[in-house]
């Protein structure tokens, strides 16, 4: 690690609480590499969801042991040192990637460890901030879709949060593996990202307000995603993902299914919260029971069958997700940038859902 420093700056999380727990420090010691991994001087990483929920306490009793936390899930920068065995790339090249969600060393400082088996070359067109944009949400959707969906060729795909990053990735996903239709419900801003970037049709998306029901006074549409599938014909689906979560959204959603083959998978599932309020033992077991209701309340009652995903680093899926982005099979949401040192600002912007896109640091 010639040339690198010993200390760096860094975003960090010393207790639990609102945004202004993130600090920046000066004194952050540089990561050690282990045998696989490489050093990352970090050029851009994301401000996902979890950060923003990890920060406020979620799962406390998983996250409490790592304090003080360094944030941040999705990184692109330029490799500076390599571990012993790490071969794959050279000092010098740009790469992105997601680190783990249970991470505790996250991509909100100067420089990060990352398993090279979980990096990929930088698309050559993409910026760093929109590289940065996509790991994390497109792994998300790869595992929802095509790991717990079983997604297969000329399925039909309903999206509760079709504008979101994860959404519109999804969506992409899905068109690659051949998805007979995608449709679903999407906030009104999203709109024009949606149908000239990621090529939807605007009678397939439910639009619905900021208030989160009623239609906009811009967009005339029913008054329910189920109306406004019966009135453009979107017929019975074989995949339905809900990134938006709560019971509400699922029987929304499972009245959308095939009875008998509708594959209903959420993003908000338990499993993490429950560890996190009550231990891996007691949470985990408590969560399967929890997941076991549902299945079984789900096909007893719907005839569907249903499971929560959770994501997970997938060197094998990634590979496919970069080649999409060199490609130019897959297009980046918008990105919105601040600087490091303004980093309780980016957590702020978030919790408020100011910006359809996705709050990139930059140190």
């Amino acid at each position: 690690m010639r040339g690198v420093p010993t200390v760096m700056r860094a975003a960090v999380v010393r207790a639990f609480g609102g945004p202004e727990v993130v600090r920046v420090a000066g004194n952050v010691p540089v990561p050690r590499l282990a045998p696989d991994e490489v050093l990352i001087r970090v050029a851009a990483a994301s401000v996902s969801p979890l950060d923003t929920r990890v920060r406020s306490g979620y799962a406390e009793s998983l996250y409490a042991p790592m304090l003080p936390l360094i944030l941040g899930r999705d990184v692109s920068g330029e490799i500076v040192a390599r571990g012993a065995n790490a071969k794959a790339f050279n000092v010098g090249h740009e790469v992105f990637g997601a680190l783990s969600p249970v991470a505790g060393r996250g991509a909100h400082c100067e420089f990060v460890a990352v398993r090279e088996a979980h990096l990929a070359q930088k698309p050559m067109a993409w910026t760093h901030a929109q590289a940065a944009s996509v790991p994390f949400a497109a792994l998300t959707a790869w595992r929802a879709l095509i790991v717990d969906s079983g997604l297969k060729k000329d399925d039909k795909v309903v999206i509760n949060g079709l504008g979101s990053t994860v959404g519109s990735i999804a969506t992409q996903i899905a068109k690659l593996k051949g998805a007979a239709l995608i449709a679903g419900s999407v906030g009104e801003r999203s709109i024009d990202r949606l149908v000239n970037d990621v090529g939807v049709g605007m009678e397939h998306m439910w639009v619905y307000d900021a208030r989160g029901g009623t239609t906009s006074s811009t967009v005339k549409t029913p008054s329910t995603m189920l109306s406004f599938a019966k009135a453009n014909n979107w017929g019975d689906f074989d995949v339905a993902l809900d990134l938006v979560g709560g019971e509400k959204s699922e029987r929304r959603l499972i009245k959308l299914l095939k009875k008998g083959q509708g594959r209903l998978t959420t993003v908000h599932g338990e499993l993490a919260r429950l560890i996190g309020e009550q231990g891996v033992v007691v949470g985990g077991a408590k969560a399967s029971v929890e997941l076991s209701r549902k299945k079984t309340l789900y096909r007893l009652a719907s005839d569907v069958s249903y499971s929560w995903s959770v994501m997970r680093q997938d060197a094998e899926a990634f590979s496919v997700i970069a080649k999409m982005a060199r490609d130019g099979s897959l297009t980046p949401p918008p990105t919105k940038t601040f600087k490091l040192e303004h980093v309780a600002e980016a957590h702020q912007a978030m919790e408020t859902d100011s910006f359809s896109g996705k709050l990139v640091l930059e140190p």
